[in-house]
């Protein structure tokens, strides 16, 4: 893993400047050093102004120096934090003309493990012995597939407790409270599950080695973040207290707020998200100037709000999205605001979760069983039914490439299924699995499980699990997250074949949700991680964008290319937030950060 770290004399001039300059152009600035004078680089600064509903934050330098862009005037609370230290605070007034220096001394904080990511704690696991990266393996596997590790590892029971978990999770999933059947995979491996749990975590638990990541350098400390706070559909107005803002917290838990899945930026600069199986709104839309949300229902038979899981914006700026009541496909009409549903056919199966729009203006979306995916014309209302050669893979992202293939993955199939646009046939491309560290039992239920259908959360021990996916806009790659297998995947459009393989920068990371800029940069979602992977094609480095809140969880992902460089916008699934993500351009160039809210 690397970060990108520009010439030293650039970084100089560029805080010189910033150190000189006064009044409404410049924002507060100031520098962070530990208690024993040491200057701290990658220290995430955020300020947040009084009555207002987004925290914006920047990082500090090699010689420990921050700069915020102009803020708004008002009184801010403005505070640093990095793992190892406790948060510093402190309370400032911004006013035209003023300038506004605020420096911090970080003090230690002893308990790093409330501070962690849940690949730190994955990573202060065991590996000494192939039994210890078998177990590791096994867990990463059966317990991470909708939420982070530190959710779970933060705790300790004793066998009995984490039995009672193992037997609740084995008959749920993120939708529904029970499900009629067990999760088969996690029934397999529940016993070695609860002894490994008990043995890390339990009454005597062992004595993990807590490493802490590298905080961000370079270019990775080159961003501004904006985060957006986002009330519940059904609680407007009401912001958790505890939503990974403090780290000294621990992981947060969504469920006490939980409001959004899916974005998709509008040709506006709207941002528009969904809010899943949450009471009170179907759609929304942020106002990144303000920070203002407005809700949309559509009702459904029950007179409650549909719930939505994937969204796309149109050509026309008008919003697709999948309706979980009516299980069909629904357009919402950015200029009216009403909604559009376009019913199934009699004995048609529920469409859902992913959707993706090609470029004569039709929707696709997951056709969920059998294994499959559908196009509808909306000049006509009719679907058209592919589907793939095998299913059980529960089907997941999808994708439209730029000579309208369409895309979709099959995360627990390790396929990823392709409609060819000329032809209207249907190939795949199979990922070879993970074998590393499987006992001949383990490949005995790798057989015994394959033919076995079940949902995105029945994880098998040797899958590479691809997830989101997205094509890029202007060229002839696409590029899918291999979530279990902490990979990305590139695949040539032309010839339908798996070019090659990278490894994410941190084992465990896990790789959910992919976006591609109009300069064929690569962003990546790493959902236990709080950070961004930006991948180059050309170099095939990675550079880790920071987010600033604990456990956010990030299942989505858009860019926005209307400015230089690209924007990059994510829902903060655990936190409940939505995050902008600027890169401050490079010397010389013309800025366009946007400030404040704005």
């Amino acid at each position: 893993m690397l970060f990108l770290i520009p010439v030293a004399l650039f970084i100089s001039l560029r805080f010189a400047a910033a150190q000189t300059a006064s009044g409404p152009d410049t924002g507060p600035m100031g520098v962070v050093r530990s208690a024993d004078g040491k200057a701290l680089e990658g220290v995430g600064v955020s300020a947040r102004a009084s009555g207002k509903t987004f925290t914006t934050t920047v990082y500090t330098d090699l010689q420990g120096r921050y700069s915020f862009p102009a803020l708004d005037s008002g009184h801010y609370q403005i505070f640093a934090q990095a793992v190892g230290f406790s948060l510093s605070k402190a309370d400032l007034d911004l006013a035209p003309g003023r300038r506004a220096q605020q420096n911090f001394t970080m003090g230690p904080f002893k308990d790093i493990s409330k501070q962690l990511s849940g690949a730190e704690w994955m990573a202060a696991l065991p590996e000494d012995t192939p039994q210890d990266r078998r177990l590791k393996n096994i867990l990463h596997h059966q317990c991470n597939t909708c939420h982070v590790s530190s959710f779970m590892l933060l705790n300790r029971f004793d066998a009995s407790g984490w039995r009672m978990m193992v037997n609740f999770m084995e008959r749920t999933t993120p939708y529904v409270d029970q499900r009629p059947n067990v999760n088969q995979a996690m029934n397999t491996y529940k016993e070695e599950v609860v002894g490994y749990l008990t043995q890390i975590r339990g009454p005597n638990p062992m004595a993990l080695k807590f490493k802490p990541f590298p905080r961000p350098t370079g270019e990775a400390a080159q961003v501004i973040v904006t985060e957006y706070d986002i009330s519940p559909g059904y609680k407007p107005g009401y912001i958790s207290p505890h939503n990974g803002t403090d780290w000294s917290e621990g992981f947060p838990s969504r469920h006490e707020a939980r409001a959004l899945h899916s974005i998709k930026m509008g040709p506006d600069g709207t941002i528009w998200f969904s809010d899943t199986y949450v009471p009170g709104r179907t759609l929304s839309k942020l106002d990144p100037g303000t920070g203002k949300v407005t809700d949309y229902v559509l009702a459904d038979r029950n007179n409650e709000a549909s719930g939505t899981h994937g969204l796309t914006v149109d050509q026309e700026g008008n919003v697709w999205l999948t309706n979980n009541a009516a299980g069909a496909l629904t357009r919402f009409d950015t200029e009216t605001e009403k909604f559009q549903v376009f019913p199934r056919p009699d004995g048609m199966r529920p469409v859902g979760s992913d959707i993706r729009v090609d470029s004569k203006g039709n929707p696709w979306a997951l056709h969920s069983n059998p294994d499959g995916i559908v196009k509808l014309d909306p000049k006509t209302g009719k679907y058209t039914d592919y589907l793939a050669s095998k299913s059980g893979g529960a089907p997941y992202g999808v994708a439209v490439d730029a000579k309208d293939n369409a895309w979709f993955t099959q995360i627990n199939g390790d396929r990823i299924v392709f409609v060819d646009a000329q032809t209207d046939k249907v190939g795949e491309i199979v990922l070879d699995p993970l074998t590393d560290d499987l006992t001949d039992r383990d490949h005995e239920n790798v057989t015994r499980l394959a033919g076995i259908s079940g949902a995105s959360t029945d994880s098998h021990a040797f899958q590479k699990g691809p997830r989101r996916m997205a094509a890029d806009p202007n060229g002839d790659t696409l590029w899918v997250a291999e979530y279990w297998g902490n990979r990305l995947a590139k695949i040539d459009i032309n010839s339908k074949k798996l070019v090659k393989e990278y490894r994410v920068p941190w084992k465990d990371a896990l790789p959910y949700a992919v976006a591609v800029d109009k300069n064929h940069m690569v962003y990546v979602t790493l959902m236990n991680m709080d950070r961004i992977a930006k991948f180059n094609p050309v170099t095939e480095q990675f550079t880790e964008l920071p987010l600033p809140s604990l456990g956010s969880g990030n299942r989505s992902i858009d860019v926005d290319n209307r400015t230089d460089p690209p924007t990059i916008w994510v829902p903060e699934f655990g936190t409940n937030k939505i995050a902008r993500v600027q890169i401050r351009p490079a010397a010389g160039a013309v800025s366009q950060i946007a400030t404040g809210g704005r």
